[in-house]
């Protein structure tokens, strides 16, 4: 992932009056707004520095422009900053050439303008300007403002990264990870990765991270991978901190911690990560690595479902179909197992299938019953399938029919159930032999195809 700074740091760095610059009086005046500066005083700095900037004063132009950047003595002006950037810029002044590159990439205040970004990155760039080599290093890398050209992204990242520039040796590391703009090179990349990770970028130790945990380029080491990932959880990296908790709810190559992995996925709930969320009701609900609560697995549950997880909302339902931490409401279950059928959740596809077979929460509907059993079957749920069948045993929302009811109890009992077994064996006294055979032949190819559908 590459990540631009649009850094207005220079908001603490201000031009300071060197003593080549005119006589005594000018020297004054621009101690004057220095001092009202450092104050926090801007609207006096800018009306000491103003005059001294149209009488051409490179320093006082910068902290004019930086003012009008940054907003400091009123509204912010890019248009006046751009003006008063310019010359400084134009002059060699590093700083302005990396201000103005801000402005024009990210179109604030004016037109964007890659173009004129990348002219002024380069000027900076050119002077050993670490983070304008990043930033010089994305646009050639995405093309912007220039063709893509991977090898010449790679030589300012490079520039960036031997200054010690943190992004700059992510991003050449994750290069090298993926072989872009250089052949791949796992050892490389993870030698670049290292060098940003010890500056503690998270990226960059999510990256190390995932390189133990997958055994990529490297022998597999889950304990390394752990190690890197608390270094990325730590900093607030919330696909690291999912990761280490699922490692340590498994016990994935370490011991497995409930306490720690409850610990973990709070952290990456917290940030809205639907599975950590998903993940922490379960631990609520089931009292792993804390006490069982059924409110607070709710809550968890309910704030994945609303972003959408099909698991969280068919957990919502169940919990509300048996009224665990809340008052027991078959129309709200009925509704959040709607939402996740919806989305091809088989067991949710079945219960709801089941509510419309006994009416809870709804009226009777054989006909939805048999649809939702039918979709919930099809995805290999065993329930669903013994279900469907006992509807097709019994002629309940479909015509009576043996022949599709022991096809489904039989391939109910080979994926593991041991209703369809009972069945199967009940609805095969009713049924010739060549019936019987039919049933098989067609759950035999339904077994097969599945099979190879897995």
């Amino acid at each position: 992932m590459n990540y631009r700074i649009s850094a207005a740091l220079s908001v603490l760095k201000i031009a300071v009056l060197s003593s080549a610059v005119a006589g005594p009086l000018l020297a004054a005046d621009f101690k004057t707004g220095l001092d009202a500066f450092n104050a926090k005083d801007f609207a006096s700095a800018l009306d000491e520095w103003l005059p001294l900037a149209e009488d051409g004063d490179l320093n006082a132009m910068y902290n004019v422009a930086l003012i009008y950047d940054e907003g400091l003595a009123g509204p912010v002006d890019k248009v006046k900053a751009i003006k008063w950037y310019l010359e400084p810029a134009n002059r060699g002044d590093v700083t302005a050439q990396f201000n103005l590159a801000i402005i024009y990439d990210y179109g604030q205040g004016v037109a964007e303008d890659n173009e004129a970004a990348i002219k002024w990155y380069r000027a900076a760039a050119r002077q050993a300007d670490e983070q304008a080599q990043y930033n010089l290093g994305v646009m050639y890398g995405s093309g912007e403002g220039v063709a893509v050209d991977y090898a010449e992204s790679i030589r300012w990242y490079r520039l960036g990264a031997d200054q010690g520039h943190a992004a700059s040796q992510y991003n050449l590391g994750y290069s090298y990870d993926v072989g872009k703009g250089v052949a791949e090179d796992n050892h490389e990349a993870l030698r670049w990765y290292r060098m940003a990770a010890e500056q503690g970028n998270s990226e960059a130790q999510y990256a190390i991270a995932l390189i133990y945990d997958l055994g990529d380029g490297v022998p597999e080491d889950n304990v390394m991978a752990v190690e890197w990932y608390e270094h990325a959880g730590e900093q607030g990296h919330v696909k690291a901190q999912f990761n280490v908790a699922v490692m340590y709810d498994v016990g994935e190559g370490i011991e497995e911690d409930n306490e720690l992995s409850v610990h973990w996925y709070r952290a990456a709930a917290a940030q809205g990560h639907p599975d950590a969320q998903f993940n922490l009701g379960v631990m609520f609900e089931n009292g792993e690595g804390t006490e069982i609560d059924f409110v607070e697995a709710l809550k968890w549950y309910r704030l994945a479902a609303d972003q959408g997880s099909a698991q969280a909302q068919y957990a919502v339902a169940v919990l509300f179909d048996n009224g665990n931490g809340v008052i027991e409401d078959n129309v709200a279950a009925m509704a959040w197992y709607e939402r996740a059928a919806e989305q091809g959740d088989a067991d949710a596809q079945n219960n709801l299938g089941a509510m419309y077979d006994a009416g809870e929460g709804i009226a009777e509907d054989n006909i939805e019953a048999i649809k939702w059993y039918s979709l919930s079957a099809d995805q290999g749920n065993p329930i669903a399938q013994n279900n469907l069948g006992a509807m097709y045993y019994t002629g309940k929302g479909a015509r009576l029919d043996r022949v599709q009811a022991y096809k489904w109890f039989y391939i109910a009992e080979n994926l593991g159930s041991d209703y369809g077994k009972q069945n199967r064996i009940i609805s095969a006294k009713n049924m010739r032999t060549s019936e019987v055979l039919q049933a098989r032949k067609l759950a035999r190819a339904w077994l097969a195809e599945f099979e190879i559908l897995e």
